[in-house]
């Protein structure tokens, strides 16, 4: 028991570490940036279950928040989980979520359908955040919150899951933590 809780403690750690590193990579784009990290959570909510996903992204966020610049473009603090952007960074559990509950009720054909909507959902959540925090309209944080990342967001749903799908398959079953 200790033995198998210790190991996903570590797959913990390791994954989001990953999430780290990949919120560091971004491709800039002439209307926004990609980066690599939503990618990431799309990819690491397809091989693991939503116990592990939680903690590393919980994890993940507590690394930033105590100053260790893993958020996108090396940030780090309070101020970007309360921020504008931090409606996103918290939606990133709500994406885990909805990518594992697709894959636990429909297998590995559903990965595609779990990842696009979680992605959708991590925007949508993401640009109501933003719309409070700075107080837009709802055109204005729709339009710049969600409407600019759709084709991104498809991009990354799809890689994320196909991605994943080759890790599962190698994994022979998701990650836990039990």
């Amino acid at each position: 028991m200790v033995k198998t809780r210790l190991r996903g403690v570590i797959y913990a750690a390791q994954l989001a570490i990953l999430l780290a590193i990949s919120a560091q990579i971004i491709i800039p784009l002439p209307l926004i940036p990609f980066t690599a990290q939503t990618l990431a959570v799309g990819i690491l909510a397809t091989i693991s279950d939503f116990k592990l996903s939680a903690w590393t992204i919980g994890g993940y966020l507590l690394l930033g928040l105590v100053g260790l610049p893993v958020f996108a473009g090396a940030t780090a603090g309070i101020g970007v989980l309360v921020g504008p952007s931090g409606g996103y960074l918290w939606s990133f559990f709500l994406q885990a979520w909805i990518i594992n509950k697709c894959r636990n009720v429909g297998g590995k054909q559903y990965l595609v359908f779990g990842n696009l909507l979680g992605a959708l959902s991590q925007l949508l959540i993401g640009s109501v955040w933003l719309k409070f925090v700075s107080q837009l309209s709802w055109t204005a944080a729709f339009g710049a919150g969600t409407l600019p990342f759709l084709l991104p967001g498809l991009i990354k749903g799809v890689l994320a899951s196909l991605i994943g799908q080759l890790l599962l398959n190698r994994l022979r079953a998701p990650l836990q933590m039990r």
